[in-house]
């Protein structure tokens, strides 16, 4: 037995010192799916030979029954025992040896590192993504299942993007990773359409595989509110535009005013007439879609007028105290401020406060705070500054009465708080209210103060001697006035009235001049309007009118004073009955010298007359021419005296009276030469007029000349009675003048004729 044994192990130690190991299998990384093999030769050794995979035997056989994508390669007799594993799967992924199970060889041990690549990456709510504008958002991206885990880079259109957050996890089977990267954005409205990629790799997939995902950024509204014009004058119109961008659609517009809504505006515009009100009330404009809403407002730059904002308070204050007033304006353009004294210009104060420090009583008054917009307007506002103190008394030093009358004297307390008691103090008497014999104190309170009268029923002269004190009290103090009554004459009145009468008088008298020249003036035209007329013997009467003066004056002036008017006749007795007729129609060859019927075809001498004074003879030029005297007539008239007879005295009232139509002019002729008759004729001088050689004055320049006699007159049925003294008239030469002169302004005493002309 014992040889057996020693045999055995000889042959054993033979065997195992002739085999080793001369490729043995090394670590491999493979990727998943591809095929491996894992080298084991041993030289010299013929028996059993198997792997392990992490420890657990795969058997002797060379097909490895029961691991169908394990297998062996090679000769065995060689001694090549490789292992072939066939779609390496994540499960290979193991440490492999080779072992001589008979010559008790093992080969080193081999890591077999089987690669696995990254799923598709993933990115959380793609394809698209939807943001909300504005709105931090993270972009996550997984790639998971990978072996090693997998690499995760970010794109944004093409760009790398830097700021990603990787990290990794590693799996349930302990050998794959997931990895995720999260990529934070702020998406903006001009991100929408955006591309994001999420592009991942690891060994197993050096390639890379990618996702991209499309951003849309969802926002509210962005709105734009334009106003269209910008600057208007209050009253206008103004366009409100209101533009906006949103996404989702815009589901509606809201518009309001100062926090007011418009309920009749809804769509993207508006139109209102503006007032001052929109300079500082903005007008909104509200847009809203699925995401939200968006609000904008805006101011109209309105020029208007000054408005007050606050308007200032009456003060009153104790003298010697502090006042201040306060008033706000608003105005466009910016307006100035400007605070006044009524009664002065000085500006005080530019500011919305007025301070006055210290005020004394003079300080009281009026104040003014005017707001000036330039080219726009004015307005200003009225406040009252109260100055309680001592009574201030006013009154005129000296005041009037008229003696033996109702007098009264006067002061006045117009300080604030109002007297407590005001006294009158003359001679020795007192007086505050109430009466005291002749004297009486009146007071009436107004808005100027309070007034108070001393009365005196009735002035007598020691009134006029005394001093008046008017004295006044209140808490703060006395004020006094001192008053002198002086004695007033009545005369004053009576002037005023007389002067206000005799003005009126001669207001009148200068209407009536007036009215008397227009008058003058109106005639005067009327004749000019009527020259260059022809007329015919029916058209023309002419009135030979025969007076009888009295002898010639020395003196015409002084003569007119003494001569004496017949009293109660209406006619002057020189005067003569008129006759009225037709004048013929002159020869042809007469009548073509005969250019104006009315002006210069009667050539009919005048007479001087210095008691006339018409400016319309403004054109006289003396001209002296023989003429006739009475005494030279053919058949002498009654109505004519000799020379040297007794003088008449002549009453020419008639040539200003107006009632003389109940008697003929024969029978006024009559009686007025009756009472002539009873006159003494010694009164007046005989007139030397009616001499031989005696010569008539010359004639007026718009006196007719030139007086063709007609060849026979037509009487004229009015004028029958006064026939007789028409024919002796008729038979003489006579002085003419116009009938209107000639019956108004003839020289009294002196003889004349006239002849008016009738057309």
């Amino acid at each position: 037995m014992t040889a057996l044994y020693l045999i055995f192990c000889l042959t054993v130690t033979a065997a195992t010192q002739a085999a080793y190991f001369s490729q043995q299998p090394q670590d491999q990384v493979v990727v998943s799916g591809q095929s491996v093999t894992l080298p084991c030769v041993i030289v010299g050794y013929r028996g059993m030979v198997q792997w392990t995979k992490d420890g657990l035997a795969l058997g002797g056989e060379r097909d490895l029954p029961g691991w169908t994508r394990y297998s062996l390669m090679g000769d065995p007799l060689s001694g090549e025992h490789s292992l072939l594993i066939d779609s390496a799967e994540l499960a290979d992924d193991a440490v492999y040896e080779c072992q001589a199970t008979q010559a008790a060889l093992r080969s080193h041990r081999a890591k077999l590192t089987v690669l696995v690549p990254p799923s598709d990456p993933v990115v959380e709510g793609g394809p698209v993504v939807r943001l909300k504008a504005h709105t931090p958002h993270n972009l996550t991206c997984k790639a998971l299942g990978a072996k090693p885990a997998a690499e995760i880079t970010w794109y944004r259109d093409g760009e790398v993007m830097e700021s990603a957050i990787y990290s990794k996890t590693l799996m349930e089977d302990g050998k794959r990773e997931a990895a995720v990267s999260m990529l934070p954005i702020i998406p903006e409205d001009s991100d929408s359409g955006r591309t994001y990629t999420c592009r991942v790799l690891n060994p197993a997939a050096p390639a890379g595989r990618q996702t991209s995902i499309t951003i849309n950024v969802q926002h509210p509204p962005s709105v734009t509110l334009s106003v269209q014009p910008q600057t208007v004058t209050e009253g206008a119109k103004v366009l409100f535009i209101c533009s906006a961008s949103a996404n989702p659609e815009i589901t509606g517009y809201r518009w309001s005013k100062g926090g007011v809504p418009i309920s009749e505006a809804n769509g993207d515009s508006l139109e209102v007439t503006v007032d001052y009100s929109y300079f500082t009330d903005p007008v909104s404009c509200e847009v809203s879609n699925s995401v939200g809403s968006t609000n904008v407002s805006t101011l109209v730059d309105v020029q208007f007028g000054p408005r007050l904002l606050s308007e200032p308070k009456p003060m009153t204050v104790d003298i010697g105290m502090d006042a201040a007033f306060t008033c706000a304006w608003t105005g466009n353009p910016p307006l100035t401020l400007a605070w006044t004294k009524q009664g002065s210009s000085v500006v005080l104060s530019n500011g919305n406060t007025l301070q006055l420090k210290a005020v004394t009583q003079e300080d009281a008054g009026t104040y003014t705070c005017k707001a000036i917009v330039p080219r726009i307007g004015v307005a200003e506002r009225d406040v009252t500054l109260t100055v309680n103190g001592p009574p201030i008394i006013t009154a005129d030093a000296t005041q009037h009465a008229v003696k033996h009358s109702k007098g009264k004297l006067e002061c006045r307390v117009g300080s604030s708080p109002p007297p407590d008691k005001i006294v009158w103090t003359f001679g020795d008497m007192s007086l505050s209210s109430g009466s005291s014999g002749r004297y009486s104190v009146q007071t009436v309170t107004s808005d100027h103060g309070v007034l108070s009268s001393l009365v005196l029923s009735e002035t007598l002269a020691q009134d006029f001697q005394l001093r008046y004190n008017c004295t006044a009290w209140n808490r703060f103090g006395t004020g006094t006035a001192l008053v002198t009554l002086k004695e007033q004459e009545a005369l004053p009145m009576l002037i005023i009235v007389g002067g206000a009468v005799g003005g009126g008088c001669v207001l009148l008298i200068c209407v009536i001049t007036l009215v008397s020249l227009c008058c003058r003036h109106t005639g005067k035209g009327e004749l000019n309007g009527k020259r260059c007329t022809r007329l015919s013997k029916s058209d023309i009467r002419v009135q030979i009118v025969h007076s009888d003066h009295n002898a010639t004056r020395g003196n015409d002036d002084e003569e007119d004073v003494k001569e004496p008017m017949a009293p109660n006749s209406s006619e002057s007795p020189g005067t003569s009955r008129t006759e009225h007729s037709d004048l013929l129609e002159e020869e042809d060859d007469e009548r073509s010298d005969i250019k104006d019927p009315t002006n210069g075809y009667y050539n009919v001498r005048g007479h001087e007359d210095r008691h006339i004074r018409s400016s319309g003879f403004s054109e006289y030029v003396p001209n002296s021419r023989p003429v006739y005297t009475p005494s030279q007539l053919p058949s002498p008239s009654p109505m004519y005296g000799q020379h040297g007879t007794q003088p008449r005295i002549y009453d020419f009232s008639h040539r200003y009276a107006t009632t003389t139509a109940g008697r003929t002019a024969y029978e006024q002729q009559q009686a007025a030469q009756q009472q002539q008759a009873a006159q003494p004729a010694s009164i007046y001088p005989t007139d030397p007029v009616y001499s031989g050689s005696a010569y008539l004055p010359a004639t007026y320049g718009r006196a007719f000349t030139s007086y063709v006699k007609p060849a026979s007159y037509e009487k004229v049925d009015a004028y029958d009675q006064s026939d007789q003294a028409s024919k002796v008239s008729s038979s003489s030469r006579f002085s003419y003048a116009s009938s209107q002169v000639s019956s108004q302004q003839s020289d009294y005493g002196r003889p004349s004729q006239r002849m008016q002309t009738h057309v």
